[in-house]
């Protein structure tokens, strides 16, 4: 007799998973847009356990999911381009601190 649990197993976790991960990376993106800063270490265990979870499932479960893992890696490229976005704006805002306080440090004095 087969096991036929270990696929319906596999197929679970991967679906509460994917759920998890794209919920995480919606969060993550609100949070980013409304200017807080956020911790990523939740979505990176997340995509580890897919990944694992994905590579040790039966072939026919990973075809299964394989459009799923696709929208996963859209999502994610997404959440890179905000990223990306917020750390150049931080950079720009940080730019223009250091020349306010460089002119207010050598910029010209008021004569009293």
């Amino acid at each position: 007799m087969t096991d036929n649990s270990t696929p319906l197993v596999a197929e679970t976790v991967i679906r509460e998973e994917l759920e998890k991960a794209a919920s995480l990376i919606s969060g993550a993106r609100r949070l980013m847009a409304e200017g807080r800063s956020v911790d990523l270490s939740a979505v990176e265990d997340r995509v580890r356990t897919i990944t694992t979870a994905v590579q040790s499932a039966p072939d026919a479960v990973q075809s299964a999911y394989k459009e799923h893992l696709s929208v996963l890696l859209d999502i994610l490229d997404a959440l890179e381009i905000d990223l990306e976005n917020r750390h150049k704006t931080l950079e720009e805002g940080m730019k223009s601190i250091r020349h306010r306080e460089a002119r207010g440090a050598y910029g010209p004095k008021d004569k009293p």
